[in-house]
This record gives C-alpha cells, sequence and structure tokens, in this order.
C-alpha cells in the first residue's frame, strides 16, 4: 500500500511541475502566420428578365462548392463571383448557371482595383 501511496505522489509531483501544454501551444501556434487563401473572381453577363432571376442565382450559386461571395446585378445583367480554385472553376460555376436556366453569353474582365488572381 505504501509503495501505491509514493507512486501517486511522486505522479502528481511530476505532473505538477510540468508546463502546461494550452501555454505551450499557444506560444507555437502563435509564431506560425496562417497561409492566407488564393480566391479568384469572374464576371459573368447573363441575360436577367427581372428580381427573380436575382433571387434564383443568389439562392442556388451561392451554394455551389468553392463559392465564397456572389453578387447578381440586374442593371448591368451580371453575376460576379469570387471562388476558391482548388474547388470549383470558371467553367463548372457558368454550368451552374446553365443548370438554372440562363445562358451565359460572356465574361467581362474585371476591374484593376478588384482581384481576378
Amino acid at each position: 500500500m505504501k509503495k501505491i501511496i509514493v507512486c501517486v505522489i511522486a505522479a502528481f509531483v511530476a505532473f505538477s511541475s510540468a508546463p502546461m501544454c494550452p501555454s505551450a501551444c499557444a506560444e507555437t501556434s502563435a509564431a506560425a502566420p496562417k497561409p492566407k487563401k488564393e480566391y479568384r473572381t469572374v464576371v459573368y453577363k447573363v441575360h436577367l428578365h427581372c428580381k427573380d432571376c436575382v433571387l434564383k442565382i443568389n439562392e442556388n450559386i451561392a451554394f455551389e462548392k468553392g463559392v465564397k461571395d456572389l453578387d447578381v446585378s440586374l442593371e448591368e445583367q451580371t453575376v460576379k463571383v469570387t471562388y476558391d480554385p482548388k474547388k470549383t472553376d470558371e467553367e463548372k460555376l457558368g454550368a451552374a448557371l446553365c443548370r438554372l436556366g440562363y445562358e451565359v453569353t460572356g465574361k467581362v474582365e474585371v476591374a484593376a482595383g478588384e482581384k481576378k488572381s
């Protein structure tokens, strides 16, 4: 019985003097910056009839794999999509618009201040 008590006390002393992992992990994780993700933006020319078209595209394309941001403009007849190129590409996004029943008539060049990557 004395051996068990001695072992428990020794283990307690050993663990209480060891540095706590959360503080050690926090110090090392703060030193390593996270890599920045690269996103791309594409602007499609699409013939949109009304606000329901805008709503339909917003409700469906926003949930396509890899889509990070979506801006549909009825006035300009455009669909601007920011996406993760590791998860999707321009062809897949254009095909998703076609599946919804919209004809993609072309792509618009992204303005100089915006990222196309």
